[in-house]
């Protein structure tokens, strides 16, 4: 089954995500939020790249993240769908498996699948935080605002991240992959929350200079 959410209206995807069905479902909203997240970083580093306000040096380095947050965006966007696609694939190959225990290897397949896909939601998390940290010292001060929220929308898809991927684990029979996966996640999340925390420290420390 193929999802379109992003040739929809707002209102559908919202409605679609508080109705009784599963997909969407969390793991695709907390992608949106990271893919707006990553929205704002655009639009700050639009708002410095020829702004007056900031120094060359700053222009400069809002040009190298917009180039580096472009690259994210179509891979987030997609994302929003094809955690929904896989979540089909995992329910589909889970009842094909419970009469055929041949396709148990596709139904394993599919969970990896969506946990793979998890994993590079955090490897997202964390380059957008650095992008951000960045942009906290360079970026047009009528938009330092803009910085806080994305770090509060990227703190929020760490945790959420972890969860789904957490969820997905729960059910992988491949105890290689399952400890190769948790450490990843626990060398990257507490890191991660404690970069969040700094960057937003900055952000606050930046809105109170301002006054």
């Amino acid at each position: 089954m193929e999802y379109r959410y992003l040739e929809e209206p707002l209102a559908s995807y919202i409605e679609r995500l508080s109705a009784r069905t599963p997909c969407p479902g969390g793991g695709s909203a907390a992608i949106l939020s990271l893919s707006c997240a990553c929205a704002l970083v655009l639009m700050v580093c639009n708002f410095t790249m020829e702004s007056k306000k900031v120094s060359q040096e700053s222009s400069q380095m809002a040009k190298n993240i917009f180039d580096q947050a472009s690259k994210l965006q179509p891979f987030l966007n997609k994302s929003i769908e094809q955690d929904s696609v896989l979540y089909e694939k995992i329910q589909q190959t889970m009842r094909i498996s419970r009469h055929n225990p041949e396709m148990a290897d596709e139904y394993q397949k599919a969970l990896k699948e969506s946990a793979d896909l998890h994993v590079k939601i955090l490897d997202c998390c964390q380059e957008l935080l650095k992008l951000n940290e960045i942009l906290s010292e360079h970026c047009n001060p009528y938009l330092i605002s803009d910085v806080g929220v994305s770090v509060a929308l990227i703190e929020g898809s760490i945790k959420a991240t972890k969860i789904n991927i957490l969820i997905n684990l729960k059910e992988i029979k491949d105890s290689g992959y399952v400890s190769s996966v948790e450490s990843k996640i626990e060398r990257l999340y507490l890191p991660l929350l404690t970069m969040a925390k700094d960057v937003m420290k900055k952000v606050e420390t930046k809105i109170k200079e301002e006054k």
